[in-house]
C-alpha cells in the first residue's frame, strides 16, 4: 500500500511537471507574458527539485542503513513517516531489520561473556600455540599457574618453558619439569595439544595442569603405607624377642646363683648372660627405631587457626638463637608486613620450622670462619600470588645436587644420628595445610628451605 502511494505520488509530480513545461512553452511561443512565464518557470524549478528529494531520500535512507550494518551500529533509528506517503512501511522494515540485528547482537555478547567466564573459572590452564611460534595464555587459571614470570620461566633442563610447550606435537601428553619461580614453586606440568583451525589460522591448544601436589601427596601415601606394614611385621617380631630376652635374663640369674660354687658352670653362664644382653639390647634398640618411624604414618590433621607472623618468628628466634651463637652462627629474622597472618596449625608450623633451623646450625657446625661470619636467616613475606612465603636459609656447604634430589624420601638421612624423617614429616605438615616446601641453593652459597602456603 505504502509502495502505491509513493508510485501516485511519483506519477503525479511528473504529470504537473509535464503540463508546467507545456505551459511554459506555449506561453513563450504565444503570448507576451513575461512575468506570468517567469513564475511558471520557478514553479518547474520547485516541482523538479521536489521529484528529486522524493527519489533520492528512499536511496539516503537505506544508504545509511546499510553503512550502519557495515559498522555493526545497530543503535539508529528510522522514522521515515513524516516523510510523505511511501516512506512509513519503509522504515518500519528497516527497524524490524535493525531490531533483529540488535537481538542478535545481544544474544551473541551474552554467549562470548559465558564462553569467557567460563574460559576463565575452568581449573585448566588454557594456552595457544601459533604457527609463527607465538605462544598465547588464554584465561586467568594459566596466569595464576605459571606466576607473574610466566612464559619466560624455564624447566628444569634449563629451556626457556616458551620453547619446551613450541616444540609439542598435536595429539601428544607430555611432562614438562619448571623450575620455581619468584611466587611459584617447582612444577611438574602434564601438557596436553590439540590442533585447532579457526579463522583459516593453525593453532595448538594446550591445558596444563600442575600434577607435583598429586604426586607428593601419591608418594607420601605409598611410604606411609609401606612403613605401616613393614613397622606392623618389626613389631609382630621384636615384641616376643624382647620378651623372651627378658624371661632368659631372669633365668640367667637364677642360675648363676645356684652355680656360685661351680666355677667353669658360671663361666658359661655368665657368657650366655652376654649374648642375651647383646639380644635384649638390640631388640630395645630396634623397639625404638621403630617407634621413631610409626609417627611417619601419623601426622594428625592440621588444627587451623588465625596467626601473627611475627609472634611464631620471635618465639623461634628466643628458642634457638642461644645454640646458634653457640657454634658462632647468626640468627637473623625478618618479617614483611610485620603484621603478616597465616592460616594454619601453630605447632605442626613451628616444628616445621625448629626442625629446618636445627639442620642449618648442624650443617654449619665445626665449618671454618668465613667472611662476614655464618648466619641463618628466617624471613616471612607475601610473594607477587598472594601467598604467605617462609624461607629458612644459610650461608653453610650447601647440599649436593645428588643429595638434594633424595632429601624430602623417608628414611635417607646423611647424618651419622639422623633418622631421615624430619623432612618427610615437614612435607606431609606442608601437604596437609594444601601448601608445599622445596629446596634451592642460596646465591651466596649454602640453602634455602621455602614453605609456600
Amino acid at each position: 500500500m505504502g509502495y502505491k502511494r509513493f508510485e501516485l505520488n511519483v506519477t503525479v509530480r511528473v504529470a504537473l511537471l509535464a503540463l508546467s513545461s507545456m505551459l511554459l512553452g506555449i506561453m513563450l511561443v504565444e503570448t507576451s507574458f513575461r512575468a506570468t512565464s517567469f513564475l511558471v518557470g520557478l514553479a518547474i524549478l520547485a516541482q523538479v527539485g521536489g521529484l528529486l528529494r522524493a527519489v533520492t531520500r528512499t536511496n539516503r535512507e537505506v544508504a545509511r542503513f546499510l553503512g550502519a550494518i557495515a559498522h555493526s551500529d545497530f543503535t539508529q533509528t528510522f522514522a521515515l513517516g513524516r516523510q510523505g506517503a511511501g516512506f512509513e512501511e519503509l522504515g518500519t522494515a528497516i527497524n524490524q531489520v535493525m531490531e533483529k540485528f540488535r537481538r542478535s547482537r545481544a544474544t551473541s555478547e551474552q554467549q562470548a561473556d559465558y564462553l569467557h567466564a567460563m574460559l576463565n573459572h575452568v581449573p585448566v590452564a588454557l594456552a595457544a600455540v601459533y604457527e609463527d611460534g607465538r605462544v598465547e595464555l588464554l584465561n586467568n587459571f594459566a596466569h595464576r599457574l605459571l606466576g607473574p614470570e610466566e612464559l619466560s620461566r624455564r624447566t628444569t633442563d634449563g629451556q626457556l618453558l616458551t620453547d619446551a610447550l613450541c616444540k609439542l606435537a598435536p595429539g601428544s601428553r607430555s611432562l614438562i619439569r619448571v623450575a620455581a619461580g619468584s611466587s611459584v614453586g617447582p612444577q611438574q606440568l602434564t601438557v596436553t595439544a590439540t590442533r585447532l583451525i579457526l579463522g583459516g589460522e593453525s593453532r595448538l591448544l594446550l591445558s596444563l595442569q600442575n600434577i607435583a601436589g598429586d604426586l607428593e601427596a601419591t608418594e607420601v601415601r605409598a611410604w606411609q603405607d609401606l612403613v605401616r606394614v613393614l613397622t606392623h611385621e618389626m613389631m609382630n617380631s621384636l615384641t616376643p624377642i624382647a620378651s623372651l630376652t627378658r624371661t632368659a635374663q631372669g633365668v640367667l640369674t637364677d642360675l648363676r646363683e645356684k652355680a656360685a660354687d661351680q666355677p667353669e658352670l658360671a663361666e658359661e653362664i655368665a657368657d650366655a648372660e652376654m649374648a642375651v644382653d647383646t639380644v635384649a639390647r638390640r631388640s630395645g634398640s630396634l623397639l625404638r627405631f621403630v617407634e621413631r618411624y610409626r609417627q611417619f604414618t601419623s601426622v594428625p590433621k592440621p588444627q587451623l587457626s588465625r596467626m601473627k607472623v611475627k609472634e611464631i618468628t620471635e618465639r623461634l628466634q628466643r628458642l634457638m638463637a642461644p645454640a646458634a651463637q653457640d657454634h658462632g652462627i647468626g640468627l637473623e629474622v625478618l618479617v614483611l608486613p610485620p603484621q603478616l597472618e597465616l592460616q594454619a596449625d601453630t605447632d605442626m608450623v613451628e616444628q616445621v620450622l625448629i626442625n629446618l633451623l636445627k639442620n642449618a646450625v648442624e650443617a654449619m657446625r665445626g665449618m671454618e670462619p668465613r667472611r662476614g661470619g655464618h648466619r641463618i636467616r628466617l624471613t616471612a613475606h607475601l610473594d607477587e600470588g598472594g601467598h604467605v612465603v617462609i624461607n629458612v636459609g644459610d650461608n653453610g656447604p650447601g647440599i649436593p645436587s645428588e643429595v638434594a634430589e633424595k632429601i624430602f624420601i623417608p628414611f635417607y638421612t646423611t647424618k651419622r644420628e639422623g633418622s631421615g624423617v624430619g623432612l618427610s614429616l615437614a612435607r606431609q605438615v606442608m601437604l596437609a595445610h594444601g601448601g608445599s616446601i622445596n629446596m634451592s641453593p642460596d646465591p651466596d652459597g649454602g640453602t634455602v628451605f621455602t614453605l609456600r602456603f
